[in-house]
């Protein structure tokens, strides 16, 4: 299903931010710079209509609390997305296809949907605007049309979901002058029921590891393991996958398989491509202020090796995630500002007082990113596992996963037998994947390096284990468990991407290391390791991501127009700067004149421009002026100017600079208002500065 909003007139969702100095008031909109209307405002509306329902006797209190929970205690029945503008993913391929054009920025994309509204404070006594007050609100444009995806756990309340969006009229600030009148509508979609199984259960073995990918479709909030929903990890935890994992199995069939204590979950880290890419370790250093070279790579330091420079100050590489071809990949997040009303609903916004209401803001991270893990169990959790997300729907995780966040793509692609190969070995390099939590003899959590050296050897079976040239970070790890309602106890653990070289002089079997988590509660994803071999060399190559600047789409593949809309906004922007340009460097004809007539003939020009639709008509309007210095110099301004002359020019420099043909849609009569438009502002613009007066 989803809703249909229509925008009945102009609509500002109030991000709670500002922009420069020139927005005051904000819209909420994505990187791209495309609006939308975020899932927690739309709720908020259709939950105080559903409230006017049971108020009047026309919806059950408990059917009420059954589609939009209890606050603390039941989750709601009714899940929202954010609205996008529609063909939303259309305007998306295109802008993705020309992302490295600085003609598609932010800001250029943002005015297409959007325009700017000014209003002021007056003092009711003098009629007179008060000093200061004058604020300026950015609008999304009314006529646009959004829409919202939406899932009901019951299909059957469908009609009582579609009496309270149909009795919402107006959404965002400033409702009550004018803004966010709207007409909003539950209509219901025929889709295909999404794939989460792609592998078939007899490529099971003895012993399986099995592949997953979370697309988030929507923002996805992970709390710090502290609980600060002001911040949010850079990854998914594998604690939300093993839930969702139970959720599908069920508390009876869960508690069964946790009891083999083979069910192991590892977290979900980004992807390069098809790539999951690993907790960048931190023994790699930078010499201080080295930059990438021309060709986007980055020759760092392992300091784990003694050949390593020492001589010289190093400095971390600032990298969170490496591919396993050394590609520096980062985690987008995002910061999203929100309000909760006071108790009394007559209040319209939150006043910062003590009535129920407050502001508070929320760290998520960004739409469109892709993670990946792995999940390991025995064939018969694995079938289990198989059967029961095959027969989830449209899957949330996360935080706020009823409205807004946390709507995701999750996908067991690929299945591998866990395999281990015996191989002797007296040195191995070993990094924490993810952090890990140990306990020492009195069943303490501890970081010490000589608890984890006793979980190493019970596991290899030696007895001379050693620890070299350990790199440690720590973690905090805690959290809050949702069955017991309760908060997890809060301690410190080894930080994943923690580095140290582990060497036994009668050596060990790495089979013993390999797959496997160290540590306590690994089936949430804590304790993961990796083994490698000792390098030859410190050095170690890193790669940044570079940029292609050809297009990746041309005019006939588009999927939508608003490419050809930016190219009109950098066409208009090229026509300006050439017009000052021009006037710059061969003015001198007529600026130098007498200021009096060359203001009467500016006057004159603008006059005539009111009536005139072709330049054609300007220039025989302007033969027929009676004054002689008038004519002349009015001939000379016009002449100077000719409209298909100056497009001709732009846009060839367009075609120049961004390799790109383009030529304005426009009328003749258009084309030729918009220049002597820009012309004659330009003209009077620098007259007055020539002159010493004011513009």
């Amino acid at each position: 299903m989803k809703i249909k909003i229509e925008l009945l007139s102009d609509l500002c969702t109030a991000s709670g931010e500002a922009h420069n100095s020139l927005i005051d008031c904000d819209v909420t909109y994505d990187e791209w710079g495309i609006p939308y209307i975020p899932a927690k405002r739309l709720k908020g509306c259709i939950r105080e209509a559903a409230l006017e329902l049971v108020e009047l006797g026309l919806m059950d209190a408990e059917k009420y609390n059954d589609l939009f929970g209890v606050q603390g205690n039941e989750s709601a029945a009714f899940q929202l997305s954010n609205a996008r503008i529609q063909d939303f993913s259309k305007i998306i391929e295109d802008l993705r296809s020309y992302k490295n054009y600085e003609f598609t920025n932010q800001q250029n994309v943002l005015q297409l949907f959007t325009d700017t509204r000014t209003q002021t404070a007056v003092n009711l006594e003098t009629g007179v605007a008060e000093k200061n007050s004058l604020r300026t609100m950015r609008v999304i444009q009314k006529g646009l049309i959004f829409e919202a995806d939406c899932t009901l756990d019951h299909e059957e309340d469908a009609t009582t979901l579609s009496d309270c969006v149909s009795l919402v009229k107006h959404i965002g600030v400033s409702r009550t002058r004018g803004l966010g009148l709207v007409n909003m509508q539950l209509e219901s979609t025929k889709s295909d029921k999404r794939r989460h199984v792609r592998v078939d259960k007899s490529q099971l073995q003895e012993k399986n590891r099995l592949h997953y990918i979370i697309h988030l479709n929507s923002s996805m909030i992970c709390k710090s393991e502290m609980g600060n929903q002001a911040e949010t990890q850079d990854y998914i935890p594998g604690s939300k996958v093993l839930g969702l994992i139970a959720g599908a199995l069920g508390r009876d069939a869960y508690s069964q398989m946790m009891k083999t204590d083979d069910l192991i979950v590892s977290n979900a880290y980004i992807m390069n491509g098809a790539k999951r890419c690993l907790p960048c370790r931190i023994s790699l250093q930078k010499i201080k202020d080295q930059a990438v070279d021309g060709n986007g790579n980055l020759l760092v330091k392992d300091m784990l090796y003694p050949q390593a420079e020492k001589n010289i100050q190093m400095t971390p590489i600032g990298a969170t995630y490496l591919s396993p071809d050394g590609v520096d990949t980062a985690v987008f997040t995002e910061i999203s500002y929100h309000h909760q009303r006071p108790q009394d609903k007559s209040v319209g916004r939150a006043t910062g007082k003590e009535d129920g209401s407050s502001f508070y803001q929320l760290a998520a991270i960004r739409e469109g990113q892709s993670f990946s893990g792995y999940i390991y169990a025995s064939c018969n959790n694995a079938e289990k596992i198989l059967d029961a997300v095959e027969m989830l729907g449209n899957i949330r995780m996360g935080y706020g996963r009823s409205s807004e966040f946390g709507d995701v793509d999750f996908v067991i692609d690929t299945v591998d037998p866990v395999k281990v190969e015996s191989k002797m070995v007296k040195s191995q390099v070993l990094t924490l994947v993810s952090d890990m939590i140990l306990y020492n003899e009195y069943g303490m959590p501890s970081t010490e390096l000589s608890v984890l050296k006793k979980y190493l050897e019970e596991k290899l079976q030696i007895h001379d284990l050693e620890i070299q040239m350990a790199f440690l970070q720590f973690a905090t790890i805690g959290g809050y468990n949702v069955t017991w309602q309760a908060r997890k106890p809060i301690f410190h653990a080894l930080g994943k991407g923690s580095v140290m070289i582990i060497h036994s002089e009668s050596g060990f079997d790495r089979k013993c290391l390999d797959n496997l988590f160290i540590g306590e509660r690994t089936a949430e994803g804590y304790g993961e390791i990796i083994l490698q071999d000792l390098s030859e060399s410190p050095e170690v190559m890193i790669k940044k991501i570079g940029q292609n600047l050809k297009p990746e789409g041309t005019k006939e593949e588009r999927k939508s127009d608003v490419i050809e809309h930016l190219l009109e906004i950098e066409f208009e922007r090229l026509l300006e700067m050439d017009i000052q340009n021009k006037l710059s460097e061969h003015s001198s004809d007529f600026l130098n004149v007498s200021g009096e007539i060359l203001n009467a003939s500016i006057a004159k020009i603008r006059l005539l421009l009111k009536t005139e639709t072709s330049y054609a008509g300007l220039k025989e309007q302007v033969e027929g002026i009676v004054d002689a210095n008038k004519n002349l110099l009015c001939k000379k301004i016009v002449e100077y100017m000719v409209p298909s002359e100056v497009c001709e020019k732009v846009c060839t420099k367009m075609e120049e600079q961004l390799h790109l043909s383009f030529t304005p849609e426009w009328s003749d009569e258009v084309l030729y208002k918009k220049i002597y438009r820009i012309y004659i502002t330009e003209l009077k613009y620098r007259n007055k500065t020539m002159r010493g007066g004011q513009v």
